[in-house]
């Protein structure tokens, strides 16, 4: 309580002295007019006043008069300074003031409570005292009177009117607008000013807003000082008003200048025009509020001030500067809806870490309308000194509203039910989505750092009983530093639909950081049914901590037909991923036939470019016809290692109906894939990246008129000779074959799953066949025979002729005739029997 007393005492000496001072200085100046004293005109003309005489060398001066608007009566407030140029003291209670008002009322002031206790002037000094009463309705200072009585008993009523103070007709207690005051607060000289005046539109409200500067002249903080403040409309109206939720407990540092906010909830009708502010103090004994100081306010500033589009703005939290920006923005249609997506820069220029309170964010639209935004990577972050984040938010605002006059509003969440206003306005600048153009790299930068993305390509291609989509991504490090990849995962949409529940991500390698100007590339796959047709594919990276998903980059195309590298028949490809480096290339393709269908046979041979032993790709093939037919194929090939160099043989084939020309068809063949990554086994493949069109050269099977060079690859055959024999009166032919089998052994090769078939045709058109396997039946090397028997009652008669035998090669119980021979049949007659 004595705390406050004192503080308030202070404040009226303080306003006094300087009073005293502007009043002389106002004098001095003989051309111009600084700033302060045009701040002072008011005490100016109190001083031109004069003094009264009390008695010989006791004489008052009026020195200050306010007034305190409040609906039980206004309270007007005057100061006397009383000076004793005497030897002996002067006792105050020989003397009284009354104050009459312009409407005529008299009334006697009474000293405010902190000055009760003045009872007396000491000898050659001097004593302030302030004095107060209620004048009800009145508001008017200019022609109030104050009257200076003496006690004189020799008179009817024992006063005697010692003199009066009659305030000019221009006196007014406000600074003027755009004018400082020097006051004392909390024992400190501040510099005060009325900065601004603000009217704010809010949920169906009216707001007046002002800003306060504060100037701390002083060598101790000032902390919020416990003065009351209130708004007064040119109609007499008043408003108490409160602190912003973001100015209170507020400290102004030594020589620091701030600005602080009140706010105050208004009719929406009131004028707005000469308003002004005041502060007052609180009397607890006298439970009245005195009135302190009072401003005159600038004219109505416009209100939701937005930052210029991606310029900083300096906020402050918890005393730390902060420089926050709407870095970019970016909005697409769809359906009713516009779509935006907003970056957000935050960084601490402070040297104590900040945790952001859970401001809350909201996209309001010129015609009044308010939508919120997703901040969800704002909610308690906290940031060291010097560091910088940036935060992803995302809104969709109605198509029917102006999408090129929106603002961004960060604002504090309401606490206790108190009125909140918006830290800061943003424009949004209007700026449609870039479309991404493949093979064109483009600058983004994030909480991880600056990066150049580029999409390479996209491939819609068949995968089960559907279509897959292949979007390969290359994202280099354009900072200066090494920055780590977070793990990511995709959203993929696809015109309306949303794919992301069949989204996989592949890496090409397992790098897990880029150094400066490094690249990665990565696939995202999606599916879609095969019959779904879009025009435009979005693709979003984002990485998941917790509950919390940052997106990392986001890309949109139009250019969804499928990018194919195309290979001439009889070129090659490489396949360029990091440990399954290799060229392939077709080695040959034929048509297996039978009386409904065609099986399409390929061999590719794969020749091995890394450097040590490695595990080949396991490769995807699909046949496709010219009008856009796909047929899926069956692969085989090695799941052992390869040397360096060493090749490999992958066979590809696939039922085809007979009236599609094979000479037409394109093989298909890409890269499998496992979830994350290149897969080495064929029966856990989830898809195939790297897709490219090997035209084919199919040629068709001319069987050999002799048994000689029988290529049956990677074995070749040769039937060196061949012939029956036949014993009179036999019903068995016995056939030797003299055979050569080799194999190459250069390749590494899956299943082998073709088959030999031998078929013999006596010369009665009998035919008998024989499955052979290469190894076991018919072994490897040379000069080797195979021996067979034919069986016919026939051969009884049978004296000579030959036989006539055909090679087939069958795949999947499909044959090709390689070549046929006869020999000839060895017939023997028996021995005759020699009679003894």
């Amino acid at each position: 309580m004595n705390k406050r007393i004192n503080t308030y005492a202070v404040v009226l000496l303080g306003i006094i002295v300087l009073s005293q001072y502007i009043a002389h200085d106002a004098n001095a100046a003989s051309s111009g007019v600084s700033p302060v004293t045009k701040s002072t005109t008011a005490a100016f003309m109190l001083d031109k006043l004069g003094s009264i005489t009390l008695k010989s060398n006791v004489s008052v001066k009026l020195t200050d008069m306010d007034v305190f608007t409040q609906p039980g009566g206004n309270i007007l407030t005057y100061t006397l300074i009383y000076s004793n140029g005497t030897s002996n003291r002067v006792d105050l209670i020989d003397y009284f003031t009354k104050i009459t008002t312009t409407g005529g009322t008299v009334i006697q002031g009474k000293s405010v409570t902190i000055d009760a206790g003045k009872k007396m002037v000491p000898a050659k000094s001097s004593q302030t005292v302030t004095y107060y009463v209620h004048i009800g309705k009145a508001i008017k200072l200019n022609g109030v009177k104050v009257s200076i009585f003496g006690w004189d008993f020799n008179s009817a009523n024992y006063q005697k009117r010692l003199g009066v103070f009659t305030t000019p007709g221009g006196y007014t207690s406000l600074v003027p607008q755009g004018q400082s005051q020097k006051i004392m607060m909390n024992n400190l000289p501040v510099t005060t000013k009325a900065e601004s005046l603000q009217k704010i539109q809010m949920n169906g409200k009216v707001y007046m807003k002002i800003g306060v500067s504060l100037a701390n002249l002083g060598t101790k903080v000032l902390i919020n000082p416990d003065y009351k403040a209130y708004l007064k409309s040119s109609g007499g109206s008043v408003f108490e008003l409160k602190l912003e939720d973001a100015s209170s407990n507020y400290k102004v540092q030594p020589q620091e200048k701030k600005t602080i906010y009140y706010l105050a909830e208004v009719p929406s009708y009131m004028k707005t025009d000469n308003m002004t502010l005041q502060f007052a103090y609180e009397d607890p004994t006298l439970k009245m509020n005195l009135p302190v100081k009072s401003f005159k306010l600038p004219g109505l500033k416009a209100a939701d001030s937005a930052v210029a589009d991606y310029a900083v703005k300096k906020i402050f939290i918890a005393n730390n500067a902060v420089e926050t920006q709407l870095k970019s923005a970016a909005v697409y249609a769809e359906n009713e809806s516009a779509k935006w997506s907003l970056q957000f820069r935050i960084k601490n220029l402070g040297n104590k870490s900040v945790t952001l309170p859970a401001y809350e964010l909201a996209i309001k639209a010129a015609e009044g309308f308010s939508i919120p935004v997703n901040s969800n990577g704002l909610a308690n972050l906290t940031i060291k000194p010097l560091e910088e984040k940036i935060i992803d938010l995302s809104g969709v605002v109605p198509l029917k509203l102006n999408q090129s006059a929106l603002q961004l509003l960060l604002t504090e969440p309401s606490i206790d039910g108190k009125v909140v206003f918006p830290t800061a306005y943003y424009k949004i600048p209007y700026s449609q989505e870039s479309n991404n153009t493949l093979g064109i790299e483009y600058l983004i930068e994030n909480n991880h750092g600056k990066f150049g993305v580029k999409l390479d390509s996209i491939q819609r291609l068949p995968w089960a009983e559907g279509d897959q989509i292949t979007a390969k991504i290359s994202i280099r490090n354009a900072s200066l530093n090494t920055v780590q990849l977070p793990t990511l995962q995709a959203l993929v949409k696809a015109g309306m639909n949303d794919l992301s529940g069949t989204v996989q991500i592949v890496t090409k390698n397992t790098l897990t950081s880029l150094a400066p100007s490094e690249t990665t590339e990565m696939y995202v796959l999606a599916r879609v049914p095969y019959s779904y047709s879009f025009s435009q594919l979005r693709i979003i990276l984002q990485e998941t901590s917790g509950d919390d998903v940052t997106k990392f980059l986001s890309m949109n195309t139009n250019a969804v037909n499928t990018m194919m590298n195309t290979v001439k028949a009889g070129g090659s490809y490489h396949i360029n991923t990091n440990g399954q480096k290799a060229e392939v290339k077709e080695r040959r393709s034929n048509a297996y036939s039978d009386n409904s269908s065609n099986l399409i046979y390929t061999e590719l041979e794969t020749i091995s470019e890394e450097p040590r032993q490695s595990k080949q790709a396991q490769l995807v093939a699909y046949y496709k016809t010219p009008d856009n037919q796909f047929y899926e194929a069956k692969v085989s090939q090695s799941s052992n290692s390869t040397i360096p160099n060493g090749k490999n043989l992958v066979t590809v084939w696939s039922k085809i109906p007979q009236n599609v020309n094979t000479s037409d068809l394109v093989l298909y063949i890409g890269e499998g894939i496992a979830e994350d990554k290149s897969t080495e086994s064929p029966g856990s493949m989830t898809g195939y990246i790297n897709a490219v069109g090997l035209s084919l050269n199919p040629i068709a099977a001319k069987p050999s008129s002799n048994l000689k060079n029988v290529d049956l690859f990677p074995y070749n055959l040769s039937i060196t000779k061949a012939e029956g024999t036949l014993a009179e009166g036999s019903d068995t032919i016995n056939t030797v074959i003299n055979y050569s089998l080799t194999k190459n052994n250069e390749y590494e090769t899956g299943t082998y799953e073709h088959k030999l078939v031998l078929e013999l045709t006596d010369s009665y058109g009998q035919s008998t066949e024989k499955t052979l396997t290469f190894g076991t039946d018919w072994t490897i090397g040379n000069n080797k025979s195979y021996s067979t028997a034919l069986n016919s009652s026939l051969y009884k008669k049978l004296t000579g002729g030959s036989i006539r035998m055909n090679l087939y090669d069958e795949f999947q119980g499909r044959r090709i005739l390689m070549g046929s021979q006869s020999y000839p049949i060895i017939y023997e007659k028996a021995p005759k029997e020699v009679n003894e």
